[in-house]
């Protein structure tokens, strides 16, 4: 299975300008029930920025999210991966190098989103299935 079969795809990223407040992503990743938001300029991606980032570098800091804009805080030194990718090409990459969310980017342009979410139930779905085949030659 390829990422390009589960990730998430615009418009349904949640994204943010450089330009906007800590307060403003803060609001967007509570509306929408997620632990980071894409940082874009015309689906060009530019960072990503995580609740934890928000706590510790502004809450635990003592700055006021409504006046720290998400560019002063957000990583820019991102892993993306390439919608082409098989779905174990992308879970090594995350594991490799400890991350939880893989931007999906063509050309270097924004195309989608996986989270290791996205990713568990369908490699373990994967997994069953390859060892359901195997434990069946086996047997015979």
């Amino acid at each position: 299975m390829l990422v390009k079969e589960i990730m998430k795809r615009i418009p349904d990223l949640v994204c943010c300008l450089p330009t906007a407040y800590v307060m403003d992503a803060a609001k967007k990743m509570e509306d929408n029930n997620i632990g980071c938001i894409l940082i874009t300029d015309n689906n060009i991606l530019k960072g990503i920025l995580t609740d934890r980032d928000i706590t510790l570098l502004v809450v635990a800091d003592g700055r006021d999210p409504r006046k720290v804009q998400v560019r002063e805080i957000m990583k820019t030194d991102i892993i993306t991966g390439k919608p082409d990718w098989d779905l174990f090409e992308a879970t090594k990459l995350m594991a490799d190098k400890k991350i939880r969310r893989l931007p999906i980017q063509t050309n270097g342009k924004l195309e989608g989103f996986v989270s290791l979410a996205d990713l568990a139930p369908v490699v373990k779905k994967e997994l069953d299935s390859f060892l359901e085949i195997e434990t069946a030659s086996i047997g015979h």
